[in-house]
């Protein structure tokens, strides 16, 4: 796919201003905002949606994210939450379950080249489930997509089906392991292109295996 310099650049503007707007009206996720600036000063890509994480809470007998069969979202984080707050949420619903995802970022680049690159950075941060999704005229579309996810169900026909206090300190750990994978990618792309000081990789992935065990013993 040899992609067109002038539509790229025609949406890269167009994404830029959008990326403005939208942090103006308190529609990006705050954490994520500084991070998304600096990666559009690439010259050779732009951001066009993006997530830090978030905790969720839907109306829906089983979980899943299709629209048209009954999934309701409720309620969204995408901070640590306390079980007052779960529990005001669900309080009118009957069946609700609670689904927590790490960051997804979807990245547009001019070359292969440029999409294979983001790839392994994402890869070697544990973002195992990034790769190309799209090709266009205007760019090649990388997701990148943390590996954190939790799906629970919290009510069924009306009852409570989880302890909520210890639901939400699992929903909590979770988007916390998924910023700090967010964080190691944020400064590998930072000491590559921008340039950031270097990432101690190994250093920082036994940081995360020994958070990892801290949150979960």
């Amino acid at each position: 796919m040899i992609v067109d310099p002038k539509a790229f650049a025609a949406r890269k503007k167009a994404f830029l201003e959008r990326l403005e707007r939208e942090a103006g009206q308190g529609r990006v996720d705050g954490d994520i905002y500084p991070f998304l600036r600096r990666l559009n000063d690439i010259p050779w890509l732009y951001t066009t949606s993006s997530c830090s994480g978030r905790i969720l809470l839907a109306s829906v007998r089983t979980p899943s994210y299709s629209k048209g069969r009954g999934f309701v979202p409720i309620a969204k984080w995408h901070r640590a939450i306390s079980a007052d707050e779960v529990r005001a949420a669900i309080e009118p619903h009957d069946d609700v379950w609670m689904l927590v995802r790490g960051a997804i970022l979807h990245i547009v680049v001019n070359s292969a080249k440029r999409a294979y690159e983001l790839i392994s950075i994402a890869h070697r941060t544990g973002h195992k489930h990034s790769g190309i999704i799209a090709m266009n005229r205007a760019g090649i579309v990388v997701e990148i997509l943390g590996e954190e996810r939790l799906d629970m169900p919290l009510k069924l026909g009306g009852r409570e089906a989880a302890d909520l206090e210890a639901a939400t300190a699992a929903a909590n750990n979770v988007l916390l392991l998924a910023k700090a994978r967010l964080a190691f990618l944020a400064g590998m792309i930072e000491a590559r292109y921008l340039g950031g000081p270097p990432v101690d990789e190994e250093g920082v992935r036994r940081a995360l295996r020994a958070l990892s065990r801290c949150l979960w013993t």
